[in-house]
């Protein structure tokens, strides 16, 4: 339906966007767009928050965000736009990328632009299409049977719509023992409810298979793109044909994994639930160890969604491969009641998640900025055609926002009569939350002259865009301690919210050791942090460093903004100041920086003079591999 769509739109010369949630999902899709529609007509946009370039092509593919930061700009491209393609439209309800896809959709639709939703897993379909004012198309079709089961996993059987199948005891675990019985019939995806399980996972059915040949060359690919301890563990078990999959992983090595399993190299992945959303990546068959989790604020474990459990189901089978799909949930004893929740169960109802305050103030900011909403009654007019407005109320829901306009204009981003400052627009265009923003500039006003890497790094911690870490009651005295011996680098000393001010503290000390070219493994034992968590907190510090820096730019507070400037370079690699030039090169991490810097090569003339000195250092395919992309381009 979605290339129905786009052909017809080209067809009428009309440029067309097909938005995702996740740039892993945007990337596919370009690959599969490209194939149909050739690429000279399709872009991919997902980069970070500065300013987007669109060239002349006419579909364009971006992540939600960055599909608000392109109106934000309102480029040319702009101007011919006459479809959108939302996918998983049912992202709506999650509370980050939610308001940003909400605001989105419905400003497109005020524009007049058509719209096409598309989602496996709303319960109010009716609703959502009530809101995109859109007509409703309903379709159960799969390309391939899917056939649900639930194991009781005490007499270890899987009841099916259909009948029922024994499986074998080998391990004494059901859900091991379900997998190793699907094994046999083609790959298995497994879903474990935390990463430690489905490393264990792994670990456990690496026994199963043997290296050969064509495994070994997939873990090289790892060895070569992830350094460390933590990447040997991966190639280890990607030697053996099997993998874990969760967001402590590294871009490059999540990428190798998925790779790996679409070749058919790796015979079982064991994932957290976050692959279900996060990647098309079909197996034969699919296990679901549990269907609770444990909830961390409440203390108890609660059951998933039945959502949850179709999207995770919903992965078995693979087209063209595959007549038949299979999903196994493991129960205990309660088979027939669990085959009825889920197996049976619609998915629930999706909530708009607009109407929390950082959502409101965010999205209120944009609008004004962009000169969307000139007038209190503009909003009100705006927010009425919100699935939070139609689902709330449209009383109810401006009284929410309202009180986020209200704080907009106190800190000066808006002005009484709803025009937009030059402080608020800066901020829209950085796409910081205003709070966040109002919390740095008031921080570093108070503050004399530049401070101290520690005390940058756990103010912009400190603000709603960084992700945080709970603190345990360990951690927080040893955090209490860190605090006092070092109180002169901190700009906030002590915090009304002490869980926050800790964790922003946590999260600060990682990008610390990460800047310092501590080494992956050391900030995993010593934060208890994965590699992939230390490169979502690094890629958003360098965005916010950068925001920063700009604002402070605006500001007149031109040594906070030089300070906080060069942060940005080193927080992007990872690495002291003097690195950076290596760092750029393909294929040279921070540990391969830092080696070759210690035997003399200090940058790119010196690694294509001493190539010899170079494969010595780092080995000689991996320096082969440099030599061959310098000659091609550096990264930037």
């Amino acid at each position: 339906m979605a290339e129905m769509a786009i052909f017809n739109a080209l067809k009428h010369n009309y440029n067309v966007a097909y938005l995702l949630p996740l740039r892993s999902i945007a990337f596919e899709k370009y690959r599969s767009l490209s194939s149909v529609f050739g690429k000279d007509n399709v872009m991919l946009s997902v980069g970070d928050y500065h300013s987007p370039q669109l060239g002349d092509k006419r579909i364009l593919i971006a992540t939600y965000e960055r599909m608000d930061s392109i109106l934000r700009h309102e480029p040319e491209w702009l101007e011919d736009l006459g479809v959108v393609v939302v996918d998983e439209i049912h992202y709506v309800g999650e509370p980050e990328r939610g308001p940003t896809l909400e605001t989105v959709v419905t400003q497109l639709k005020m524009e007049g632009v058509q719209l096409l939703g598309l989602s496996a897993t709303v319960g109010n379909l009716e609703e959502i299409a009530q809101w995109l004012e859109a007509d409703l198309v309903y379709d159960d079709w799969r390309p391939v049977e899917l056939r649900e089961g639930v194991m009781d996993s005490k007499k270890y059987e899987v009841l099916f719509e259909d009948g029922v199948e024994r499986v074998e005891k080998v391990t004494g675990n059901a859900a091991l023992d379900a997998a190793y019985k699907y094994l046999k019939e083609g790959q298995v995806l497994y879903f474990a409810p935390t990463r430690n399980k489905a490393e264990k996972v792994a670990e456990e059915f690496s026994k199963y298979f043997k290296p050969d040949s064509e495994s070994k060359e997939w873990a090289d690919k790892i060895r070569l793109e992830v350094e460390g301890e933590f990447g040997e563990k991966i190639a280890k078990l990607v030697e053996r044909r099997v993998a874990f999959h969760h967001a402590g992983l590294t871009n490059e090595a999540r990428m190798i994994i998925e790779d790996g399993f679409r070749a058919g190299v790796i015979r079982l992945i064991a994932a957290t639930p976050t692959l279900a959303a996060g990647v098309n990546l079909p197996a034969k068959t699919v296990i679901i160890e549990k269907y609770t989790r444990y909830n961390k604020d409440l203390g108890i474990s609660e059951p998933i969604s039945v959502s949850e459990y179709k999207q995770m189901a919903g992965r078995a089978g693979r087209p063209g491969m595959d007549k038949v799909g299979i999903s196994v949930l493991i129960a205990k004893d309660n088979a027939k009641e669990v085959f009825e929740k889920y197996v049976k169960g619609e998915p629930e109802p999706v909530k708009s998640s607009l109407d929390s305050p950082r959502a409101l103030r965010k999205v209120i900011l944009g609008l004004i900025t962009r000169r969307i909403v000139r007038s209190e009654e503009e909003l009100e007019d705006f927010i009425s055609k919100t699935l939070f407005g139609i689902t709330m109320g449209t009383q109810d829901a401006m009284e929410a926002s309202k009180e986020a306009l209200r704080f907009l204009i106190n800190m000066g981003a808006v002005a009484p009569s709803l025009a937009p400052t030059r402080l608020g627009s800066l901020i829209s265009k950085l796409y910081v939350d205003p709070y966040g923003a109002k919390v740095v500039r008031d921080a570093l006003r108070r503050r004399a002259g530049k401070a101290h890497v520690l005390g940058y790094l756990h103010l912009i911690s400190m603000t709603p865009d960084m992700p945080k870490r709970s603190v345990y009651a360990k951690e927080f005295k040893k955090l209490r301690r860190i605090a006092y011996e070092r109180e002169y680098e901190l700009i906030v000393k002590d915090h009304e919210d002490l869980e926050l001010w800790a964790s922003a503290l946590k999260v600060a000390l990682v990008l610390e050791d990460w800047i310092n070219e501590v080494p992956d493994d050391v900030i995993a034992e010593r934060h208890k942090v994965y590699p992939g968590d230390v490169r979502v907190f690094s890629d958003t510090a360098s965005w916010l460093l950068h925001a920063y820096s700009e604002l402070c730019k605006f500001l007149g507070m031109k040594r906070h903004a030089e300070e906080l400037g060069k942060l940005e370079v080193r927080m992007k690699y990872g690495v002291r100041e003097e690195l950076v030039s290596l760092v750029k090169l393909p294929y040279i991490g921070r540990v391969r920086a830092r080696k070759l810097w210690e035997a003399g090569i200090r940058g790119p003339e010196d690694i294509l003079q001493k190539r010899d000195l170079v494969a010595k250092i780092i080995g000689r395919k991996v320096a082969e591999k440099v030599i061959d992309a310098m000659l091609g381009g550096v990264r930037s």
